[in-house]
């Protein structure tokens, strides 16, 4: 998926030396944030935790149904690059992070 593909290359550049003032990299981080999921999808039926929407998804067109592996890898991705506006890169970091954090299973591990 493009999310997938675009978080792991993005931490690949960061890692590999390519400098965080890159067009490329901000470039990135920005298209990541604008595919966060905001609002609530069938999730919430399944998950007895309230949190705010959010989320990112594999599929191309899914707008509805965010997934946790997907979510995880978009949030390393924008931890390694800079942006513009900070605040709104923290605060859809933050949304990301809830929403992952309670998907957490009765056992202990992650799945939808």
């Amino acid at each position: 998926s493009p999310v997938w593909d675009t978080a792991i290359v993005t931490m690949c550049l960061r890692e590999s030396g390519v400098p965080d003032d890159d067009p490329r990299i901000k470039q990135a981080a920005e298209w990541l944030m604008t595919k966060e999921i905001r609002f609530r999808g069938d999730w919430q039926y399944k998950n007895p935790v309230k949190v705010e929407p959010s989320g990112w998804v594999f599929e191309f067109e899914n707008k509805w149904n965010p997934d946790v592996d997907d979510t995880a890898m978009v949030l390393l991705a924008l931890r390694k690059v800079p942006t513009d506006n900070r605040q709104k890169r923290d605060e859809c970091f933050q949304r990301g992070l809830n929403w992952m954090m309670a998907f957490q299973c009765k056992d202990g591990g992650w799945g939808e």
